[in-house]
This record gives C-alpha cells, sequence and structure tokens, in this order.
C-alpha cells in the first residue's frame, strides 16, 4: 500500500478539495422529474452501504432536504449516527440527483479529488473520534460543526495516488469482509448446534435411560412460589455500589444473567431486601416481544443490590426438579413454543405470560438422577459452543480493528 511515511504528502484544510453542502438551481428542474430520496435510514453504518431505489417528485423534496449529486460524500452530523459511521459516496441516481435527510452534510470533491478517498477519510475511526469531540448542541441533538469539516487537514497525493491508494484499501476490505461472511456463517451454525443440543436433551435423546418414564405435567406442579418485585419509579442508570438498582427485561434476554442492565432506585422508603436478586436464583421475564418474552436465566455473579421489578419474576423449585433442568427446557423449541402460546397480547412488540399461565406449561421431569447427567451433558456442550463463540467473536472484532488499522495507517502522518 502507498502510506504517508514520511509525510511528504501536503496537508491541505478540507475547504480547499471539497465543497460543503453546494447549493442546487432549482429553477433547472421540473416539479414532476423523479429523483432519488435518501433518508438516514438508507444510509448503513459502519459500512459505506447506501440505498438509493427510493425515489420522489422533485416538487415534493425541493424544501426540507439536502440536494447531492452522484460521486457526493455525505457525512452524518448528528449524534449517534455520525460516531456509527453513516456516511457513505453517492452512486448512480434517478436523474442524477438526490435530497436526503437535513442531518447530511455534503462533500462535493474538486477535480482531481477522489471520492473514495475523501469517504475513507471522514469515515475513519480516529477522524469520528475528533469529531464527537467538536460537536455541539444539547444532549441528544449534539452535531458536528461545519467550521470543524473546513479547516480539519487532510493528506492530498496525487489524483493517481488516491485512486491507487483507494484500489488497494478496497481490496484488504474485500479479503476482510470475505473474513467475517465466514466468521458469522460459523455464528449462526453455532447458535444451531445450541438449538439441537436443548432440543435433544428435552426429546431424552442426551443421556437419558428412558425417556419414556418421565413424568409429564405442568410447569406448576414444581413450583414451590413465584415471587414477582414492583415497579419502582427510577434513575435510567446502572446503579453504583452503595445504591440499590431495579432489574431491567435486557438483564435476563441474552442467556446469562447482567446485573449492568439495571436502573437506580432512589425512593429509599420503597426498598426491601426480599426483592433482591441473589446468586443461585433462576429469573423470568413475563413481558416481552414474542420472541423474547419469558427469557430466562439462573443468576450467578451478583455484585450489586439490585431489586426485581414487576417484569421480572423468580421461581422457587420443589426439591423434585434441578433449576438447570427447567432452564433447558424453557430454552428449547418446546418451551419456548408452549411460551409464546399461552402469552396473551394483541401485538408481537409486547407480549405477557402470567403467573397461571406460567403454572399451565406442560413440561416433563425425569428422575433427578436422569436430570443430573443430562444437565451435565448439555452444560459441556454448551461450553464448548461458549468457547467457540468467544473465539469466533473476538475474530470478528479484530477484522474490524484491522479496517481501523489500515485507515489510521494510511491518513495519519
Amino acid at each position: 500500500m502507498i502510506k504517508n511515511t514520511k509525510g511528504d504528502w501536503p496537508l491541505k484544510p478540507l475547504s480547499e478539495v471539497v465543497d460543503f453542502n453546494p447549493r442546487l438551481d432549482k429553477s433547472a428542474y421540473r416539479d414532476d422529474l423523479e429523483v432519488a430520496f435518501v433518508p438516514m435510514a438508507a444510509v448503513d453504518a459502519g459500512s459505506g452501504r447506501i440505498q438509493v431505489s427510493q425515489t420522489k417528485h422533485f416538487s415534493k423534496v425541493k424544501k426540507g432536504y439536502t440536494p447531492f449529486q452522484e460521486n457526493d460524500v455525505l457525512f452524518a452530523k448528528i449524534t449517534p449516527c455520525m460516531e456509527n459511521g453513516k456516511m457513505a459516496v453517492v452512486p448512480k441516481l434517478s436523474n442524477g440527483l438526490g435530497f436526503g435527510s437535513t442531518e447530511f452534510h455534503v462533500l462535493r470533491p474538486h477535480e482531481g479529488i477522489d471520492s473514495r478517498f475523501i469517504y475513507y477519510f471522514v469515515s475513519s475511526q480516529s477522524f469520528r473520534r475528533e469529531a464527537a469531540h467538536r460537536m455541539t448542541g444539547a444532549v441528544g441533538q449534539k452535531r458536528v460543526p461545519l467550521p470543524f469539516l473546513e479547516e480539519t487537514l487532510i493528506p492530498v497525493p496525487v489524483f493517481d495516488d488516491q485512486k491507487r491508494i483507494v484500489a488497494e484499501i478496497e481490496k484488504q476490505f474485500s479479503r476482510l469482509d470475505e473474513a467475517v461472511v465466514n466468521l458469522k456463517r460459523i455464528k449462526a451454525n453455532l447458535k444451531r448446534y445450541k438449538a439441537a443440543v436443548l432440543k435433544a436433551a428435552v426429546e431424552g435423546k442426551l443421556g437419558s435411560r428412558d425417556a419414556g418414564n418421565w413424568t409429564h405435567t405442568n410447569l406448576g406442579t414444581s413450583l414451590a412460589a413465584i415471587e414477582a418485585g414492583k415497579s419502582f419509579k427510577c434513575e435510567e442508570r446502572m446503579p453504583k455500589k452503595h445504591e440499590v438498582g431495579v432489574v431491567k427485561v435486557s438483564a435476563v434476554t441474552w442467556g446469562t444473567y447482567n446485573e449492568e442492565e439495571s436502573k437506580t432506585c432512589h425512593d429509599l422508603n420503597r426498598i426491601e431486601t426480599r426483592y433482591l436478586v441473589r446468586p443461585g436464583d433462576f429469573l423470568f421475564s413475563r413481558a416481552n416481544t414474542i420472541q423474547l418474552v419469558g427469557a430466562c436465566v439462573i443468576a450467578q455473579k451478583v455484585t450489586r443490590k439490585i431489586m426485581l421489578s414487576d417484569k421480572i419474576l423468580r421461581f422457587r423449585f420443589s426439591g423434585e426438579v434441578m433449576p438447570q433442568w427447567v432452564l433447558y427446557w424453557l430454552r428449547s423449541d418446546i418451551g419456548r413454543k408452549e411460551i409464546q402460546r399461552l402469552s396473551t397480547g394483541n401485538q408481537e412488540s409486547m407480549r405477557n405470560i402470567g403467573q397461571e399461565r406460567i403454572r399451565q406449561i406442560t413440561f416433563a421431569i425425569p428422575s433427578l438422577d436422569e436430570q443430573q447427567q443430562i444437565v451435565a451433558e448439555v452444560e459441556r456442550r454448551l461450553s464448548v459452543i461458549d468457547e467457540l463463540e468467544a473465539a469466533v467473536d473476538a475474530n470478528l472484532t479484530r477484522a474490524q480493528n484491522l479496517r481501523q488499522a489500515i485507515l489510521k495507517i494510511l491518513f495519519q502522518p
């Protein structure tokens, strides 16, 4: 790759190599002309991909939207879109013209400046980090001011070198993209294998001597108690060590208890120790989307004082059933179908399953000896899957870091 290792590329303000937010002569276009329309959602975060298939009549967008043309660079100026890397080079457009969100800055390269070279510069993590420090405005509405962009210095090699540099970047990125696709395929396969392990376990195909002798009943027969917390008025942040928090449904959503997914309770009069989550607690989300209602975990690491909410239930079991067996049953396809069947609500975005319906979940109970054998085998296999998933995630992170390392080598003298 051609690199600026000696600092011999001239440094120029961006304002000398691009025009910012160039004006459009609107009188030159018919009102019924179809033009591309690009809302913020049409620009992908971090990849440079952009959808330009949506069109509108010129009359509908000539006021209140940002105009741009082919080969312009769109730069999301508002938080968190900018930090997430919503930038792109505009591809071929319907009638060569497009309009988009007013939250885009438009960078139009001068003659002798490659659009993709500009894109890679402004989309680099180091540039976005500096831009984030220079944002102005109220919380949640902060924007990158135009003067910061205009004054930013960019190394500018000659045009032929720009093209060679861009080609090398895209060759390296293409290799990384292929690796990422393969890693994501592996991750999807591991997820399917995990589901297959749970399915085999609850069907008696994993460490069971005779599944035909299992007791088929409902979950209520094994529940000694279902305990619920209350609805608390809280501050939306994780509690500090000396504070008391309230668990959020997201704390039990992704397979392990995450006490960082909590909020801070300041109403000291309502704090009760009986609501506190303790190690070994079986936690169950009674309300969530159709895909996540009934998500459950067994709390392992507990370092903070976190209370149950009204949406997170705690199960107490009788001595004839292992909590881990119930956990794997409810996470299996059989358990998920039962939870979804018994949940109520008209919208998939919010479903609820009450205590009486929880007790109705159909359920099978092997002997304690079989439960122990099956649970041990499930945990052995899942631990291998977890290790592989961690390795895949580490490599996905490494791939993203490599992309940024390439840009950092290129643009930092």
